[in-house]
Order: C-alpha cells, then structure tokens, then sequence
C-alpha cells in the first residue's frame, strides 16, 4: 500500500511494509479570515488537505518548526486548525491550532491527558512526551 509521508517538511511515498508512521495530520478547518498565501504557502495547503503521515514524533516537530509550516500557519492571527491522529487508529485525534508563537493541541476526546484538556507551547521535546502520553493512553482504550 502506497502512502504520502511528511518527513523533514516534505511529501515522500513509501511502502508502509517497511516501518508504519506513528502519527498523521490533515488541515481540518478554517476558523478565522484566511491571510494572503505564498504559492509556497498554496502548495503547502493542497498537500495538508489530504492525509499526511510521520514516521516518527521527532520527523513531525521538524515538521512543525520547518520555515515552510511556519509562514503557513503561524501566522499574526490564528486562522487555521488541524487534525493530529494516531496512525493505527483514525478515530483518535486531537486538534492543532498554530498561533504566531505557540502550538496549541486541543483534546476533544477528554482523555485527561492534559489539563484542561489543553496543551500550550513550542514544538520540541515537551510537545513529544505530551504526544507520547497521549498516544499511550489513547492506544490502550
């Protein structure tokens, strides 16, 4: 089965035989006045609309902190929201709102992973253990 991987900010297919991606995002909707968009910034977004894979949570923070997501989606003013799931189970998610400075990942689901159901912050090693909790309580329901 052929799929399309966002790795290190851009779209590669790849057998999913050899290693299945652990986590997928999709842009899900626009929740503010859409900003004036780069044809970059164009491509980007044709490619966000479909299904997009990582095999890994340290591939996915270089994608979030990659220049080509950043002039996207964080922008002065929040604009667009996006679907962050686990890879083995579509029907796991959490919403990603990008703001100019910070992430925000929403937990629709109320699994009590976060506080408040909230996780504010920059992609890095905070954001991979929060996703790593995530997805192990998600994995065992």
């Amino acid at each position: 089965m052929l799929q399309v991987n966002v790795q290190r900010g851009v779209c590669k297919p790849y057998i999913v035989e050899d290693s299945p991606p652990v986590i997928t995002l999709v842009k899900k909707s626009e929740i503010a006045p859409r900003p004036l968009l780069s044809p970059e910034d164009l491509a980007l977004e044709q490619t966000l609309s479909m299904l997009c894979s990582f095999l890994s949570l340290e591939d996915f923070m270089s994608f979030l902190d990659s220049a080509m997501f950043r002039s996207f989606a964080q922008r002065d003013e929040a604009w667009v929201a996006f679907e962050i799931g686990l890879y083995q189970d579509h029907t796991k998610t959490l919403q990603l709102y990008p703001e100019h400075e910070q992430l925000i990942m929403a937990d629709e689901a109320m699994t009590g992973v976060f506080d408040e159901q909230i996780w504010k912050g920059v992609q890095g090693k905070d954001m991979v253990a929060a996703l790593q909790r995530w997805m192990h309580v998600v994995s065992s329901r």
